[in-house]
């Protein structure tokens, strides 16, 4: 499912189009990639059109890629239909290193 942008992904960004989290006019139309947990599987889908702020990075989706997400969601994310798979590692926070008191 090709999802489309009112402006080209990869260049120019939609007009007067201004980062919601810091403000920033430095915000351009790219691909992206995101992390999702589905039941106990963590997914990655790659290729998200979205709105990338230059200053924070802050990721923006129009409504079309918003909804497009929350059907590929909604259908369980079937591992037949994945294109490739990757390895994670997964740290337990209980055997994180202590930190150190600094003032």
């Amino acid at each position: 499912m090709e999802m489309q942008l009112p402006f080209e992904p990869e260049g120019e960004a939609a007009p007067s189009f201004r980062c919601m989290s810091c403000g920033s006019a430095e915000v351009h139309a790219s691909r992206v990639r995101s992390a999702f947990w589905h039941d106990d599987r963590l997914v990655v889908v790659e290729g998200i059109p979205a709105l990338v702020c230059e200053r924070c990075g802050d990721q923006f989706y129009d409504d079309r890629t918003a909804i497009g997400l929350d059907i590929l969601r909604g259908g369980g994310f079937p591992a037949e239909q994945a294109v490739r798979t990757v390895e994670v590692a997964v740290f337990d926070y209980g055997e994180a290193p202590a930190v150190r008191n600094v003032s």
